[in-house]
């Protein structure tokens, strides 16, 4: 399979969704969704990867946004490596978001890797590591996003489509979205996060030169088998999401009405 295949060729997502930041290009309005009790809100819950790129035009319009906290999912070294480019105030919370060990993967050598297939389970590993050994972190995550009070929030990593995802799609699942709209909405960065465009910046920022295009692809897709990993690793460690969005990441009933308070509407 030519690794480019991710692309936007495949049919047209919702276009009001998409911010158009041209320097970063997987920035996007996570509302619209049916949830409990109405709807998630447009224009209150984003997502994005990497904001060190923006340009100026970008930088005013995220200052139209009016965020009142970001999360930034990357690890400490790769927001040294690549800084976001913030408006003045903005409160943000590095989260370090840190699953598995993604550098020995990607630098060891390619035979031990085993080709498009290992770096695909590889990626699905990564995912389940979200619930395995990260909860605490994105259960932190929650606990800010609650005691900051804030009403329009951005999470974000690096691609904005795995570590990233998976924080909307719990709360999104806490809010009462339905799966089918969960996973539709973690698969709207396969049209934003386009292989044949991070393909160099990837190569930049790791040292991969013994990988193929092809073998390092599946770490840039958008894999709906990605998100189904850590879906069923919560079914087998907690039984079922409602007990893990509860005692894994702390978000009980009052909590859940709290967030529905500020993020849902009729």
């Amino acid at each position: 399979m030519n690794p480019s295949t991710q692309s936007a060729s495949s049919e047209t997502p919702e276009a009001p969704r998409v911010l158009g930041f041209t320097g970063s290009p997987n920035f996007r309005d996570a509302g619209g969704y049916r949830a409990e009790g109405g709807q998630l809100r447009r224009g209150q819950v984003f997502r994005s990867g990497h904001l060190a790129d923006l340009t100026e035009e970008d930088q005013q319009r995220l200052a139209a946004l009016d965020l009142t906290l970001v999360v930034d999912l990357r690890r400490a070294d790769e927001r040294e490596l690549e800084p976001s480019r913030l408006p003045a105030g903005v409160t943000v919370h590095g989260a370090n978001i840190t699953p598995g060990s993604q550098a020995s993967a990607i630098y060891s050598d390619s035979t031990q890797l085993g080709g498009a297939e290992a770096m695909r389970q590889f990626m699905c590993d990564i995912n389940r590591e979200f619930v395995r050994s990260q909860s605490e972190v994105y259960r932190e995550v929650f606990t800010v996003l609650l005691d900051s009070g804030a009403e329009r929030v951005l999470f974000h990593c690096s691609a904005g489509k795995d570590r990233t995802g998976f924080a909307v799609a719990m709360l999104q699942a806490a809010l009462g979205v339905a799966q089918e709209g969960i996973e539709a909405d973690y698969l709207l960065s396969r049209h934003y996060y386009l292989i044949e465009e991070q393909m160099a910046r990837v190569r930049r920022k790791y040292s991969v030169d013994h990988l193929s295009d092809a073998d390092l692809a599946p770490m840039m897709r958008t894999d709906p088998a990605y998100l189904q990993a850590a879906m069923d690793e919560i079914g087998a460690r907690w039984g079922d999401r409602e007990l893990f969005l509860e005692e894994g990441l702390g978000l009980g009933p009052v909590e859940r009405r709290e967030l529905r308070r500020r993020f849902v509407g009729a």
